[in-house]
């Protein structure tokens, strides 16, 4: 049975998916509650898993 794909987001599409503003995101991340990942010198994401696992344990 296949894994699905990685999918990572930029923070505007992160904070969409999560429903709340950029600012609140980067709030977020700031508290090491999402992890994010640096991938050039302007350029950050995050990976959808570690978004659901966030949204999970606030249930």
């Amino acid at each position: 049975m296949d894994k699905p794909a990685l999918v990572y987001l930029r923070p505007k599409s992160a904070a969409e998916y999560l429903g709340i503003s950029i600012a609140t995101f980067w709030r977020l991340v700031a508290k090491g509650k999402i992890p994010t990942a640096k991938i050039g010198s302007r350029t950050t994401v995050c990976k959808r898993e570690d978004l659901d696992q966030l949204i999970e344990s606030a249930l």
